[in-house]
């Protein structure tokens, strides 16, 4: 009986580490943000908010807004595209330049996001100091400068 339950828990073990299963807490999907590194990510859909209230809202459950970096942005689009009841709603992120105007960054270690193709919608970021909040909405799910009173769902990430 104790080899039968040695035995599960390396098999069990193994499936994170070889990719199978999801590492990821109930309701967050797992994307990878390289070859082996997952990322979970929560489409909040339940409740919209400012980006400030949305932002708590990720953290009040241990996480933050998510952070589109790389390739994890388009994986989060293909996503979209494939979930049809996601496809008309736009989602808070966490970058912003509300700290210093025209700078984008991360709200976790303060990375700058790098601004423009192929990340950013054409003309964006745009909206001075009215608009200092990153978020995704449709048709096209670009990077976008938006403004903090708009009600949206957020993407929360772990």
């Amino acid at each position: 009986m104790k080899r039968a339950a040695t035995v599960a828990v390396a098999f069990a073990a193994l499936a994170v580490v070889t990719g199978q299963g999801n590492p990821c807490p109930s309701g967050y999907e797992n994307f990878l943000l390289d070859s082996a590194t997952p990322v979970c990510i929560r489409f909040n859909t339940e409740e919209t908010g400012s980006w400030a209230a949305m932002r708590a809202l990720c953290r009040a459950e241990g996480a933050d807004l998510a952070e589109l970096r790389g390739d994890l942005h388009l994986q989060v689009y293909q996503y979209i595209m494939q979930h049809l009841e996601l496809a008309d709603k736009g989602f808070w992120m966490g970058g912003t330049d509300s700290g210093s105007e025209g700078t984008w960054t991360w709200v976790s270690d303060g990375t700058v996001l790098v601004l423009g193709p192929p990340h950013w919608y054409p003309g964006q970021p745009d909206g001075g100091t009215k608009a200092n909040y990153a978020c995704i909405y449709p048709p096209d799910y670009y990077y976008h400068s938006c403004n903090n009173n708009l009600l949206i769902y957020a993407l929360c990430q772990i």
